[in-house]
């Protein structure tokens, strides 16, 4: 597992709220979309949803919605 991987992982395993923005802020990785791709495939039930902030901008996050099945 590359380290950005284990970095969102570990990000969504402590329930923060992942987005692209977040993602290049804390340095979890720069394409998170990539990323949490890669963590599907692992085996990883990562759920998206789709937000409005504030100002009306559409955006994505993610959670973790179990760990993974060994």
């Amino acid at each position: 597992m590359k380290n950005c991987q284990k970095k969102t992982l570990a990000a969504l395993k402590k329930r923060m709220r992942v987005t692209r923005k977040t993602a290049i802020q804390l340095g979890l990785c720069e394409n998170l979309t990539a990323t949490i791709s890669d963590l599907r495939n692992l085996g990883h039930n990562i759920e998206t949803i789709k937000a409005k902030a504030e100002d009306g901008s559409q955006y994505t996050r993610y959670r973790l919605r179990q760990e993974a099945v060994a």
